[in-house]
């Protein structure tokens, strides 16, 4: 059995231009909604063995901000360049080659591809608005198994429900 953890990143700033994408940092409300996401796994599980973001630097502050608030250690997050604007396919591959050691995974990445993802994962549509946190129940031994589908979508939440907001 493992564990997957679906994040969108948190709200970034507008871009200037789209040329700027991948330098976007997280807005004061982002910040505030990774750290939100943060405090919900430290108390409620899964807690990530292991965070995988993308190297944006919307994402990676987000999987920062999410893994500094749950009390995982900066050491247990690895910044994956196939993550940037990955389809489906491609975050199937990059959960693939995650350790089997690893029980529960948590991703950052961004949209399309992570609804995307999800509908292949699930078998059902969702929807990602950003800092939401998909956990995803997958009936498998290992990660490369994992990546193929047959999951159950466990639980969906969005900062702004837990703060009531």
């Amino acid at each position: 059995m493992k564990n997957l953890l679906v994040m969108r990143h948190a709200k970034a700033v507008a871009p200037a231009t789209m040329a700027e994408d991948f330098a976007r940092p997280l807005s004061p409300r982002g910040r505030e909604d990774a750290q939100c996401v943060g405090r919900v796994l430290a108390a409620h599980g899964p807690r990530p063995d292991l965070v995988l973001s993308s190297p944006a630097v919307r994402a990676a502050a987000t999987a920062q901000a999410v893994a500094k608030a749950a009390g995982i250690g900066a050491t247990e997050i690895r910044l994956e360049e196939r993550l940037y604007a990955a389809t489906a396919a491609t975050l199937s591959e990059v959960v693939a080659a995650a350790p089997d050691s690893v029980g529960a995974l948590l991703v950052v990445a961004h949209n399309p591809g992570l609804e995307e993802w999800l509908t292949v994962l699930c078998g059902g549509r969702v929807r990602l608005a950003t800092a939401a946190l998909a956990a995803v129940e997958l009936a498998a031994a290992d990660w490369h198994e994992a990546a193929r589908g047959g999951g159950v979508l466990e639980w969906l939440g969005k900062p702004r429900l837990v703060r009531g907001r």
